[in-house]
C-alpha cells in the first residue's frame, strides 16, 4: 500500500530465464507492493520454470497469467492491466535486471503528488549503445515538442500511474511503441508527467536485450502519428 492505495506491479515475461527469478524475489521484498501480476508470453527457454520456482510460497501476493497469444511486450502488459484496480497505483517492471525494484519508494513518493511518474535512467553502470542513447534523445525531444512536456527520458521502462488517469483513452499497442502510447495517452488527458532518477544497468543483445533499430524507428513514428489522432 502507498497513501492508502493498492500498489500493483505488472511484469511481462518473455525469454528471461537467467534473470526473472531474482527480479521476482526483489519485487516481492518491497513492502509497498500488494500484488505482482506476471504475464508469461510463451517463452522459448526455461522462463516458466523460473517463475514457478520464484513464486513458491508467495501466496496471494502474486498472480501468473498465460498470454492468450504471443504478440509482444505491449500486448502482455495490456493483459496485466486488465486485472488491476482502477484506483490502484501501477508500476510496470521488466523481467530483466536492468532496473532496480529497490527504487520503488522514490517513484511512489513522486507519484504521491498526483501525477504519473516515469523513471529517468541516471547514468548506466552496464553496457551502452550509442544508437540507443541517440534514439532516446530523439524520441524524448520529439515527444516534448509535440505534447508540451519536459521529460528527460521517455524510453525508461519504469512507468507509474493509475488506470483512472487513462479514462477515455484505450491502449492498443502490442509491441514496443506501448511505452510511447502510454505517454501520449497520459499527456492527452492533461497530465504533466513527472520524472525521478532511477538506477540502470544496460545489457547486451547476447545477454538478452531485445529492442533494436527497428523498434526505435517504430517508436519515433508512433510519437508523431499519435499526436494527430483523437
Amino acid at each position: 500500500m502507498y497513501g492508502g492505495r493498492v500498489v500493483e506491479v505488472v511484469m511481462p515475461a518473455y525469454n528471461e530465464s537467467k534473470t526473472i527469478f531474482n527480479v521476482i524475489r526483489r519485487v516481492l521484498r518491497q513492502k509497498s507492493v500488494d500484488r505482482l501480476i506476471i504475464v508469461y508470453d510463451r517463452s522459448e527457454d526455461g522462463t516458466i520454470d523460473e517463475i514457478k520456482r520464484a513464486l513458491d510460497g508467495a501466496g496471494k501476493r502474486c498472480r501468473l497469467v498465460y498470454s492468450r497469444e504471443k504478440r509482444g511486450k505491449g500486448h502482455a502488459v495490456r493483459q496485466g492491466l486488465e486485472l488491476v484496480g482502477k484506483r490502484s497505483i501501477v508500476i510496470i517492471q521488466d523481467a530483466d535486471e536492468e532496473y532496480y525494484p529497490e527504487d520503488y519508494p522514490k517513484l511512489l513518493r513522486t507519484f504521491g503528488k498526483g501525477s504519473p511518474v516515469f523513471g529517468v535512467r541516471e547514468g548506466n553502470s552496464g553496457h551502452r549503445y550509442v544508437l540507443g542513447d541517440l534514439a532516446t534523445r530523439v524520441h524524448t525531444g520529439t515527444f516534448n515538442l509535440l505534447y508540451k512536456q519536459r521529460l528527460k527520458d521517455i524510453n525508461g521502462a519504469y512507468k507509474v500511474f493509475s488506470p483512472e488517469m487513462l479514462k477515455g483513452r484505450k491502449l492498443k499497442q502490442d509491441g514496443w511503441p506501448f511505452d510511447q502510447e502510454l505517454a501520449t495517452r497520459l499527456a492527452k488527458n492533461g497530465y504533466t508527467i513527472k520524472q525521478v532518477g532511477v538506477r540502470y544497468k544496460g545489457r547486451t543483445f547476447d545477454e538478452g536485450k531485445k529492442i533494436g533499430p527497428r523498434g526505435a524507428i517504430e517508436d519515433f513514428f508512433f510519437i508523431i502519428a499519435d499526436r494527430f489522432r483523437r
